[in-house]
């Protein structure tokens, strides 16, 4: 199957092949649902449509996907486009990076810069979800380690989910000037607001913290738990350049490949 237009133009018809070859469709598409072997096809629920009995159709050999049932088909670029809600470009790169494939700059001035802006976002994330862990072990964290406690949560559950605690008022922005982040990825990652009054204050306040990966295991958002019966119970990271709600489940780093759930934040 050949992508058209524009898209096909931005990267060779080589790199995407390469990254064609090296991400196996059925192990792809097994990280969001479960296939079973039928003589030399793989079937399973349709994940684009409600049905009871398996009519969506996976070939190893030919390296593409059919659904019987509401007719949606093609390669594994077309499935993680309309799964994960992305275009082509994405998912090509998406793909390439799980491969370790690096793939050529984009030339288009207005994609470079959003993929530069991702990019930060995703460090400035990174880097929230280690300052949000590192704090739950803090001696100033009291509040946060006995209620840990409380939920009987082992240490082990703390560091697999990277588990945390958010400060005070601008702490994590402070910290996050200190490691030269500007303002602009700072604001975009949601992390932090700006009120009338040009004062930048953490979303995230006295809460234990909860980072959402994705499948590749990068943090995308942030899920914020108050530890008393004040309202809200829960804050979320609103949607932003790397961060869709209606596409992402939360999972784990460890469990990326599963698409891991865990009801930890209840």
């Amino acid at each position: 199957m050949k992508e058209s237009g524009e898209k096909m133009q931005r990267y060779s018809d080589e790199i995407i092949d390469e990254v064609r070859q090296n991400n196996d469709i059925v192990d792809i598409i097994s990280q969001y649902m479960h296939l079973k072997r039928s003589g030399r096809n793989f079937f399973g629920l349709c994940p684009f449509h409600n049905e009871k009995s398996p009519s969506f159709s996976v070939s190893p050999d030919k390296q593409i996907f059919h659904c019987f049932g509401c007719g949606v088909g093609g390669n594994v670029f077309t499935f993680l486009s309309k799964i994960e809600g992305i275009n082509f470009i994405e998912a090509v790169q998406m793909l390439a990076e799980r491969s370790n494939i690096q793939l050529p700059t984009l030339d288009n001035n207005g994609d470079t810069a959003k993929e530069l802006l991702k990019s930060k976002v995703y460090k400035v994330n990174e880097y929230a979800a280690e300052f949000y862990h590192q704090n739950l072990y803090n001696p100033e964290s009291k509040i946060a380690q006995e209620y840990i406690k409380k939920r009987k949560l082992t240490n082990e559950t703390l560091k697999s989910f990277k588990i945390g605690f958010s400060g005070k008022f601008d702490e994590l922005y402070q910290n996050l000037k200190k490691q030269g982040f500007e303002e602009k990825e700072i604001l975009e990652s949601g992390l932090v607001n700006r009120n009338d009054n040009g004062r930048y204050i953490d979303r995230y306040r006295n809460r234990l913290m909860f980072p959402i990966y994705d499948t590749r295991g990068k943090v995308i958002a942030f899920g914020g738990r108050v530890l008393d019966d004040s309202k809200p119970k829960y804050i979320n990271s609103p949607e932003n350049v790397v961060y869709s709600k209606g596409r992402n489940l939360f999972r784990t780093k460890c469990c990326k490949k599963g698409g891991h759930q865990t009801n930890l934040n209840s």
